[in-house]
């Protein structure tokens, strides 16, 4: 090959070079720009209610699954939603069950660069530490796709369960017999 023909060559290649290059810079799919990326989660009860205000909240944490970095963290908040629509009516595929007026939740924008694999982590409830349960889901969250409306759901199973008596100050004598009151309810 002349030496004429290698630098004709190589001139092409430099120049198809060239615009793969400015085309996976400069193309939005392939941007370095990270996109905020609405999501909301509830945090509900096993057949029950959504975790709200009034037992405490839930802490929600949404951590990257490959880099370990915590992308968001906060506490759920709000009402326990609809008793009559969660508990009572019938549920049509794709109706919205929790995501009521009033009804408690988390809601986080995150910023993403490219799709994202999470796990979210939630403890509840909040205001009885002796009865806190944890729960997690993991997805792929994909930049500038919201995460609204009913948002993620974690089912927590357990019941709050209080010792109305005897008390813990109370001392106990083995062998005998000992009447326990408790108050116990869902989460």
């Amino acid at each position: 090959m002349k030496q004429g023909d290698m630098r004709e060559r190589l001139g092409k290649w430099d120049v198809s070079l060239f615009l793969l290059i400015v085309i996976f810079f400069v193309h939005p799919a392939f941007s370095a720009e990270k996109i905020g990326t609405r999501v909301i989660v509830r945090v509900v009860a096993r057949d029950a209610q959504v975790i709200g205000s009034g037992v405490g909240g839930a802490l929600i944490r949404i951590k990257n699954l490959e880099t370990g970095e915590i992308l968001a963290e906060g506490k759920q908040e709000g009402g326990t939603g609809s008793a009559e629509r969660i508990m009572v009516q019938p549920r049509r595929r794709g109706e919205s069950v929790y995501g009521t007026s009033g009804s408690a939740y988390f809601e986080a924008k995150i910023p993403l660069g490219q799709p994202t694999r999470v796990e979210i982590d939630a403890e509840a409830p909040l205001g009885y530490p002796q009865a806190i349960q944890r729960g997690s889901k993991t997805l792929t969250l994909i930049p500038g796709k919201d995460v609204l409306g009913e948002g993620i759901i974690i089912e927590l199973n357990g019941l709050i369960v209080n010792i109305l008596s005897p008390s813990p100050k109370e001392n106990l004598k083995g062998g005998e017999a000992v009447l326990v009151r408790a108050e116990v309810r869902m989460l």
